[in-house]
Order: C-alpha cells, then structure tokens, then sequence
C-alpha cells in the first residue's frame, strides 16, 4: 500500500512538472532549432530596429538634427559619418558641433576636426587638433567669405587655403547673426538615417531569449530553475515506467 501510494505521488508531481514547464520546453525546442539553422533562415542576416527592442538593449537610435546651410542639409549620423543631404561625404567624430558655408566651401566642424568641403561635398581638408586647431573650438561661422572659429574665449580668423588661425581685435558685427543653429533635419533625410541606425540581429534576439540573458540574471536564473525542473522530471518520468513495469512483472 506505501509502495502504491508513493507511486501515485510521483505521478501527481511528474504530471504538475510536465504541465508546468510544457511551454517552455516547446519554445526552447523551437528557438533550438532555428539557432541550429540560423544560416539557412538567414536569422543574422535580419535586423531589428523596434525602438522599444533598442532601448532594452541599451541601444539609442541618435538624434537626427542637422544645420541647414541655404540649399544643402549638413547632418550627421551620430556614430562617424557627415552627411550633406543624402549622401555620406566625410569621416567625422561625433558630435557634429557646427557648420558654415562661404560661396566656395562647406565646413563642418566635428568633435576634434574642421572639415572642409566643396560645394559638392567632396572633401579637401581635415584641420585636426593635431594640425592646430584649438581643442576649445565651440562653433564656426562664414561672414562675407571670411571664416571665423569662435572659442570660448576669443573669436580666431581662419584662413581655408594656408590652414592658419589668427586672432582678431574686433569681432565683426553681424558674426553672431550668421552662426546657424541646430534643428531637426526633414523627414525624408531622417528616414534614410532611421534606416542605416542601430540594430539587432534575430539570430541574437532569439538565442537571448533561448538562453534567458534577454531578462538579465533573472532570466538566467529562470533558465537554470526550468533546466532543473526538467532533470526532476525525466527522474519522476523514470521512476513511474519502473514502477508500471514492475507491477505488469507482479
């Protein structure tokens, strides 16, 4: 009679465990074996850029602002990349700071460098910290085709053809007037930008979410408690066959 009732416990518990680890297990066979062909189902190959997604990995999509300078855009993707309306002219270090434009020349001055470009945006020159430009350069402004860097402190004359910098006694009128401002760029250009932003893979997702890491150590935690869950169940699984054979031998 104990042997019969214990068998009947093991059974009541090996059903509870069965019924409450069952979707789990059958999502983990799932996700197992679309990892397992991930590269037939081209899992790395698509991306995700659900706003929501990226801010639970701690992934931001950049603030798509840009300076408007008459007919031409100047942006910048927030990682390396200058942009004049759709086109990716020139390596920049983020943040892009400021940009001017004289009737020869577009200049955007970026984290440690002034670049300077044509029209066209085709560039010609990188003015770096290294080859002397100030590393308190705050913004850059065009009046009358002269170019002027404004520090913190002082107002400098830069000169694009020889690359040097002069300080000047007074500073011209209407500088602050031609200093253009930061707004946010037309849709069509922050689309494009949308597009080319941060991403996750859904080969990642799914492994993250096969492994638990995708909710932290909790997660994990629950991954461990359900692998565990499932080592007691193939032990209770076992137990009741042995059972059920040796009373069909009795």
């Amino acid at each position: 009679m104990k042997s019969h009732n214990s068998s009947k416990t093991n059974i009541i518990w090996h059903r509870r465990l069965g019924l409450s680890v069952f979707l789990v297990l059958i999502f983990l066979a799932i996700s197992g074996i679309a990892l397992n062909h991930s590269p037939a189902l081209k899992l790395n190959k698509t991306d995700l850029s659900n706003s929501w997604l990226l801010s639970w990995y701690g992934l931001e999509k950049p603030a798509i602002n840009g300076f408007k300078l008459q007919d031409k855009w100047l942006y910048h993707n927030g990682n390396n990349l200058l942009f004049i309306d759709n086109q990716a002219v020139a390596p920049c270090a983020a943040p892009l700071r400021s940009g001017a434009k004289n009737s020869q020349s577009i200049f955007a001055l970026c984290a440690d460098t002034l670049v300077i470009l044509t029209e066209k945006g085709e560039l010609l020159e990188s003015f770096s910290q290294l080859d002397g430009l100030p590393a308190n350069v705050e913004a850059v402004a065009a009046v009358d085709d002269g170019l002027y860097l404004l520090t913190d402190s002082a107002v400098l004359a830069f000169d694009p053809n020889s690359l040097a910098l002069t300080a000047i006694a007074k500073t011209p009128a209407d500088l602050s007037q031609s200093l253009n401002l930061m707004v946010p760029v037309p849709e069509s250009l922050k689309q494009q930008l949308e597009d080319a932003g941060p991403s996750i893979s859904l080969e990642t997702l799914i492994l993250d979410l096969h492994s638990g890491r995708f909710f932290g150590q909790y997660g994990v935690l629950f991954m461990d408690i359900i692998g565990l869950l499932v080592c007691i169940l193939s032990i209770t699984g076992l137990w009741a066959w042995l059972n059920r054979l040796r009373q069909i031998k009795q």
